[in-house]
């Protein structure tokens, strides 16, 4: 799901709740469906309805005279419905959309106290805190991401404001880089195979690509630094991101952040867990990138397209800027030799992440369990990702602690988590499923099992 999303307003929030009333039956479905062969019920007579009988494999020796009686799934799906609240999903969608919680900051650490009691209150059977040290990139506090347009000298002859000075690319590399401009679409394999095809050389160049195209940022700028561009610049383009805020779309002067990690968890300790403060031997991932990458607004990118010279664009890459007559570049219509040198001045920083687990034992295989996760942090304000997620988690918790205490019982345990830091690729989840694994393949350790499904919302 593309990160633009999360720099939309609270208003946000009402479209997607529309959404949820519409797809709230959806969600008992798939969840009845997801858990139906692994529910049983103790003494719940509220569901009356017939169907077919959920199948569950047993264990050999399983002692049937000792379970409990299996569950019908429309039963299930009646006690989801009877259960879930629409009212409290808004409330939290609203109540989390309304300020920007990235991972390490006080809103991010308070956000997880509050999921952490909720998680209390709910009674469930263990509730815990699983913490990680992960290296994560932010923007510079003494020195901003900057763009300029330089001479043939090098010299500066304007700075060209980004308008949304927070935006950055996570684990983007740092430094300067200057040259011609080139307009590569979205960046995929085939824009740049088309450019090399058609004689139009990108190497030491600043591309500037727009959001989509099927490939995430991180793709985006391994793909440039592959075909030798010196920079990346990525901006939102009316064509594919609506830009009239009055209906809900962004303001032209909004860039988009996402990280440009080709992979997930902390970058700095690839395929192991990363924990309180361990010393590893110095190691990075081979997806962080190598040369500098910033997310621009709609305002920049029109602004240096605008000033383009070269062959016209291909049949399907004009986008829908104003004022732009789509040409590759990489040179301006000014005729005097000048480019674009762009700054990236991001820093890492160690940062504690919190992921908030609770679970609900299984009555038959304790052992073997389910996951239902949500990301936690957000960059920005809105309601996809962070909010509808963690709302979506925090009910299906509350759901089923009732159900339990009404005579429902899993024959797997349940796991509700939030996860810390999704926005710099998952590294919460990652980190401690890095750590799962490094358990199961410990000497002398048993009877840990990965889980058999793994639900993220």
């Amino acid at each position: 799901m593309l990160a633009w999303l999360l720099s939309l307003h609270l208003c946000y929030a009402s479209v997607l709740w529309l959404a949820l009333r519409v797809l709230g039956s959806g969600l008992c479905i798939c969840a009845a469906f997801l858990l139906g062969y692994v529910a049983f019920r103790g003494s719940c007579h509220y569901c009356g309805v017939e169907g077919e009988m959920v199948p569950a494999e047993d264990k050999p020796g399983t002692d049937h005279d000792n379970l409990v009686e299996g569950m019908y799934l429309g039963e299930l799906r009646d006690m989801l419905k009877k259960y879930l609240q629409d009212e409290k999903i808004e409330s939290t969608v609203r109540r989390v959309s309304r300020t920007t919680h990235p991972s390490g900051s006080s809103e991010g650490t308070a956000l997880a106290a509050e999921i952490l009691e909720t998680f209390k209150d709910l009674h469930m059977d263990h509730t815990w805190t699983d913490s990680h040290y992960a290296t994560l990139q932010f923007p510079s506090r003494i020195q901003r991401n900057s763009l300029w347009m330089v001479d043939s000298q090098g010299e500066v002859l304007e700075e060209i404001p980004l308008e949304d000075p927070d935006s950055y690319c996570a684990y983007s590399a740092t430094g300067t880089a200057t040259g011609g401009v080139v307009y590569v679409n979205y960046g995929r394999q085939q824009d740049f195979d088309w450019l090399q095809s058609s004689g139009v050389s990108v190497v030491g160049c600043v591309v500037v690509m727009r959001v989509g195209g099927g490939v995430s940022y991180a793709e985006k700028v391994l793909l440039a630094q592959k075909a030798g561009a010196g920079g990346a610049l990525i901006y939102p383009d009316p064509a594919d991101i609506s830009q009239d805020p009055r209906r809900l779309g962004l303001n032209s002067y909004t860039a988009i952040s996402e990280h440009v990690h080709l992979g997930s968890g902390d970058p700095f300790t690839p395929g192991f867990p990363s924990f309180n403060h361990t010393q590893f031997p110095p190691t990075q991932s081979s997806g962080l990138p190598v040369i500098p990458a910033q997310p621009i607004s709609a305002n920049v990118a029109s602004k240096l397209l605008s000033q383009l010279t070269g062959p016209v664009c291909p049949r399907g890459w004009q986008g829908r800027l104003p004022y732009v007559r789509c040409v590759l570049g990489r040179g301006f219509t000014s005729a005097d030799g000048r480019r674009i040198r762009m700054g990236v001045y991001n820093t890492m920083t160690p940062v504690l992440l919190n992921n908030i687990f609770s679970s609900l034992e299984g009555r038959i295989e304790p052992d073997q369990y389910i996951i239902m996760g949500a990301q936690r942090d957000a960059w920005g304000p809105g309601a996809v990702k962070a909010g509808v997620g963690t709302a979506i988690l925090l009910e299906l918790a509350r759901t089923f602690s009732n159900m339990v205490q009404n005579g429902f019982y899993p024959r797997r345990s349940l796991l509700f988590v939030s996860w810390d830091a999704g926005d710099f690729g998952n590294v919460g989840a990652t980190e401690w499923l890095e750590l799962l694994l490094l358990n199961i393949n410990s000497p002398g350790t048993s009877n840990v099992l990965l889980p058999e499904v793994l639900f993220l919302l």
